[in-house]
């Protein structure tokens, strides 16, 4: 679409109905490093995996002492003592959230030794903590 429009601009003032500007793409140049390691390849194909599977256990953890506490009812004894029901959820909001920030500052602290050394370490920190 931009091509197109630089090309209706090109002809409206030159004047000449014969100007065009032609569209090209190039790959972007990159050096390529030589130190690459069987490590490499391996993390390639196994970090993924291990970093979804490092948030499985507090996910069964706090379903667990979720369905715990419904078959034990608490909720509803709070509930009758007047705690209100965001309460109830921003509670276990928050406890997912600790159990969390901590799980994501290990593996990041982890993937920070020799993993993470093309990228910035932040967006690396942001992204994990938005995944958890």
């Amino acid at each position: 679409m931009h091509n197109l429009a630089a090309n209706v601009v090109l002809k409206l003032e030159t004047g000449e109905t014969n100007a065009k500007i032609s569209f090209l793409t190039a790959p972007m140049p990159a050096t390529f490093d030589k130190t690459d390691t069987s490590f490499v390849y391996v993390s390639e194909g196994v970090l993924p995996f291990l970093l979804l599977l490092i948030f499985i256990p507090p996910v069964y953890n706090t379903v667990f002492l979720i369905v715990r506490e419904k078959e034990s009812r608490a909720k509803e004894s709070m509930r009758m003592m007047g705690m209100r029901d965001s309460s109830y959820w921003l509670s276990w909001y928050v406890y997912y959230t600790c159990i969390t920030t901590v799980i994501v500052l290990l593996a990041w602290g982890v993937l920070l030794i020799n993993v993470i050394v093309y990228s910035n370490p932040f967006l690396v920190l942001v992204f994990m903590f938005l995944y958890a």
